[in-house]
């Protein structure tokens, strides 16, 4: 079995603190534009003061005003740099810093919105969006990484204003958004492409800005921001029935939202502090919620296995900070998961492994700096192990043995891979090795 990171793989992350705390850019290279919905936004930490806290709030799917928006969960830095190579010029090996089994994923830079985190990653398979701008104009590349053989494969490719955006995937279908030649500057339409081969197929068609799909089995969600937005809205969630192309309505936005899709049936909404279940095999019972009360939510996912709910969990008087919480969408039934001091973000789950964003180390909540260790957790056993130290990580995704993740560092905006059992965190059952 191999060894768990050195004090000189820690060492060497650790200098990722150094060189990447800066904010990034938002700066679009492609066309100098500002892409306000693609960068980080400033966030606040939860506290008594945030606590407008009503425990029979609103039924309806609407803004509270005597609430304050406590968390914002878009915390993915854009960095759309050009494509960069992870060996620096003296041909110093970038991989050689991480654990046993990690790697960074090439190109190391340019993959700024293009990681979509537990949408980017199932079926032994990763996608993400790169830039190449070898050439200008630029273009937009889709890659896929076949998880079992480590081979990246490039599956499309657009020259601006032609591009593709947050590529998620499920199963061997990928959807991605684009702001196409016919719409530039007016909107974005959601497309569906199928890795086995074949061409990009457009699934929306209505000239109003849609993006971030989440791609699904038999449906396709994801959000859109008409011009102008439904009365009290932002905008609103949408979704694409495949069997039939129909495009529905499924809840409309009313400030800082988070948004998740189990692929199959069951979506979950955070909305304006309440949480809330849209059931798309019957949609004529709209968004319900899940509890009548607010609270503090980010990083929801679901489990692939169990159909469960798991969300990092903010309520004043009863949690320190933020903790892990398992949510039943036919019952409503929750269980605390995880609850130790500081914040237990949510990133994603397979199985019966937990990965997740945890900034106990720096002792300070998430949401100050967002530093935090990437730890994973074995729901069956109770076993907690850090993959990674204390550094900023975003857009973190696992299937099985694997995890993939976003690190903000010393090399600017980087995609990980980590086999979990190659680096020793895991056993051959997938059970997580203690400490």
């Amino acid at each position: 079995m191999s060894c768990p990171p050195t004090l000189l793989h820690v060492a060497a992350l650790a200098a990722m603190l150094v060189a990447g705390t800066a904010c990034p850019s938002n700066n679009n290279h492609e066309d100098g534009a500002m892409e306000a919905e693609d960068g980080a936004d400033q966030v606040d930490t939860p506290s008594d003061a945030d606590a407008g806290v009503h425990d029979d709030g609103p039924p309806d799917f609407g803004p509270d005003v005597d609430i304050d928006a406590d968390v914002d969960t878009d915390v993915r830095p854009d960095a759309d740099a050009d494509v960069g190579e992870a060996e620096g010029d003296d041909g110093w090996d970038a991989d050689s810093i991480l654990p046993t089994g990690c790697q960074f994923v090439l190109p190391a830079r340019g993959l700024g919105n293009g990681w979509t985190g537990r949408n980017g990653i199932d079926d032994g398979k990763v996608v993400w969006r790169t830039v190449d701008s070898s050439s200008l104009p630029s273009d937009s590349v889709l890659m896929v990484r076949d998880l079992a053989t480590g081979v990246d494969r490039e599956v499309l490719r657009r020259t601006y204003p032609d591009m593709l955006e947050k590529p998620a995937v499920h199963g061997n279908v990928v959807v991605f958004f684009s702001e196409t030649a016919e719409y530039v500057d007016e909107s974005k339409e959601i497309f569906r492409l199928s890795l086995a081969g074949g061409s990009a197929v457009r699934i929306t068609d209505n000239s109003v800005p849609d993006f971030s799909p989440m791609a699904g089995e038999d449906y396709v969600v994801y959000e859109s921001a008409p011009d102008p937005p439904p009365p009290g809205m932002a905008g609103e969630y949408r979704y694409v029935d495949l069997s039939d192309g129909s495009d529905h309505s499924l809840a409309g936005t009313a400030g800082r939202t988070e948004i998740t899709f189990d692929g199959h049936r069951w979506v979950a909404i955070m909305n304006d502090n309440y949480l809330y279940k849209f059931d798309l095999t019957d949609p004529a019972a709209g968004a319900q919620q899940l509890a009548p009360y607010a609270m503090g939510i980010t990083g929801m996912a679901f489990d692939r296995d169990t159909g469960l709910l798991i969300t990092g969990v903010h309520r004043v008087g009863e949690s320190d900070d933020y903790r892990l919480q398992t949510w039943n969408m036919t019952t409503g039934e929750t269980a605390v998961l995880l609850d130790q001091p500081w914040s237990q973000v949510m990133g994603d789950v397979d199985g019966h492994v937990v990965v997740y964003d945890d900034s106990q180390a720096a002792g300070e909540p998430y949401w100050s700096h967002q530093y935090s260790e990437l730890r994973i957790l074995d729901r069956d056993t109770g076993a907690i192990r850090v993959v990674m130290p204390l550094d900023t990580y975003y857009g973190v995704g696992i299937w099985e043995r694997w995890i993939a993740f976003n690190n903000y560092g010393m090399y600017g905006d980087s995609l990980i891979i980590c086999d979990l059992v190659a680096a020793g965190y895991m056993d051959a059952d997938l059970h997580v090795v203690p400490e």
